[in-house]
């Protein structure tokens, strides 16, 4: 039966490539399409490769122990960048001026379905260590050098890394793309600038510190930089990368302050997550080759001293845990561009954390399928395929079938699954109903499957709409006027 909501749902769901969740509209009266398949579900395809190792623990000290941060050279310059700057160890670095330390949140953003503390993983099953560098998902190192431009390179390096998710391969994303969308050192105006918009590579326009920096207006810069200000966007480049596109930008959630547990939950099931934080006069790592980190700091450089980073991976210790930067300022900061943050310094300096995601315009051998909307109404035995959009039974386990497939126990380590060839974070095995709302949900490893009354989705046509969100990204979420899944 088609589906009157369908037409309403063309915003970012209809954009080429964007990630699209599978709903079905639920009648009182009875059914009147069947399930596409009743017999056994599918196997999930082998592996392609083993589970990453869980990678040995970095040699890191209790937060007492830190090193004294290194102080700045008498000689570095800090007064030529339009917002403050830090000592990162080998160079001065524009920060970006951020004076709410707040992106735009705009009308864009996901926001669940289902609040984290009615539905969530138990912490203890998350590994102890995780570092996406291990997976090969983190796109390549990058450095701003002297352009306020952090913002447009955390967002880069976050859709890269979402980009290899999907695919299974390597993606490198135009930072100067990116960036001349806004090209502002306010934070607030990057992820809205380019939400729903398509990205080029890289290698079709690469950064340019001198070029980038002459879009900044003039009027925030104390002292106008010799290369010049406020000049016009190459439009050349601009409008060739529109054409060229390898990805889009489809999806974003604001964290807010999140607490340890939801990084943590995140980021081992797959998701890097962009944050900004009040930085202080010297960001420089400290400690052996390996297990490099930033000493805690008791003071900023400023309230508007704010900068962009990604975190990559996390380790737990019993005297805290530690989250992994993906920096923007060149492999010779850290270990290679990374280093490690403990979580009293999050907790203290955090401003906000954001999680992005983005889809490749083609597909490698190893990626993920992408999602179709379902337009007939189920059975009451049935549920929603996550892939397919189409009627099916739920597997044995309780979770939504994924393109066909329902998981088979041992084939992953600890609490992974296999769904598509790579084992993923399961969703927990549970099942519930939010008592404000009414929407109810029940969930195996492979996956959530929810039921959405009417008075809580005015876009249900009938008494009650279905909908599936896979593992790792079980969690169901509106954006705008779409349904998504987030991890």
């Amino acid at each position: 039966m088609k589906t009157a909501w369908l037409v309403a749902l063309l915003g970012l769901a209809g954009l080429p490539g964007c990630r699209r969740l599978s709903l079905d509209t639920v009648d009182a009266g009875p059914a009147v399409a069947a399930a596409e398949d009743r017999t056994a579900a599918r196997r999930p395809p082998s592996l392609r490769a083993p589970h990453p190792a869980v990678p040995p623990l970095p040699k890191l000290p209790a937060l007492s122990a830190h090193e004294t941060p290194e102080a700045p050279p008498a000689s570095a310059d800090f007064s030529s960048h339009p917002c403050r700057a830090v000592w990162t160890g080998t160079d001065v670095v524009s920060l970006a001026c951020a004076r709410s330390l707040l992106f735009d949140k705009g009308d864009g953003g996901a926001v669940l379905v289902v609040p984290r503390e009615l539905l969530h993983r138990n912490p203890d099953v998350l590994p102890a260590v995780v570092d996406h560098r291990l997976d090969r998902t983190e796109g390549p190192m990058r450095n701003q050098s002297s352009a306020p431009a952090c913002t447009a390179f955390a967002t880069a390096a976050a859709v890269d890394h979402a980009i290899a998710r999907w695919s299974g391969l390597p993606a490198a994303v135009s930072v100067m793309q990116i960036w001349s969308r806004y090209h502002s050192p306010h934070e607030s105006v990057t992820l809205s600038s380019n939400l729903g918009l398509p990205l080029g590579s890289e290698s079709g326009w690469a950064f340019d510190a001198r070029e980038a920096t002459s879009w900044v207006a003039c009027s925030e810069f104390a002292k106008p930089p010799r290369t010049g200000c406020g000049l016009p966007v190459n439009d050349k480049h601009a409008s060739a990368l529109e054409s060229a596109s390898i990805g889009h930008f489809t999806e974003v959630e604001y964290l807010g302050t999140p607490d340890v547990s939801v990084l943590q939950s995140k980021i081992a099931a797959g998701q890097d997550v962009i944050v900004t934080l009040e930085l202080p006069k010297t960001f420089a790592p400290r400690g052996p080759a390996g297990a490099r980190y930033v000493p805690h700091w008791t003071e900023s450089a400023g309230p508007d001293a704010g900068h962009a980073l990604l975190l990559a991976g996390y380790v737990h210790f019993a005297h805290g845990t530690y989250f992994l930067a993906h920096n923007s300022w060149g492999p010779l900061w850290g270990d290679g561009g990374y280093a490690w943050l403990h979580e009293a310094t999050l907790g203290a300096w955090m401003r906000e954390a954001v999680a992005v995601d983005a889809e490749p315009v083609a597909l490698g051998p190893g990626g993920r399928p992408a999602r179709s909307r379902g337009e007939t109404t189920c059975a009451a035995d049935l549920v929603l395929d996550s892939v397919r959009g189409t009627c099916s039974p739920a597997c044995p386990d309780a979770s939504p079938r994924h393109d066909g497939v329902c998981a088979i126990a041992g084939q992953c380590p600890g609490a992974y699954v296999n769904l598509t060839g790579a084992c993923v974070l399961a969703a927990p095995a549970v099942a519930g109903a939010d008592p404000d709302t009414g929407v109810s949900w029940k969930c195996g490893p492979g996956g959530c499957s929810y039921t959405l009354p009417r008075a809580s989705d005015p876009t249900c046509t009938g008494n009650s709409c279905k909908a599936s969100c896979p593992a790792p990204d079980f969690h169901l979420a509106r954006m705008g006027t779409s349904l998504v899944c987030v991890e």
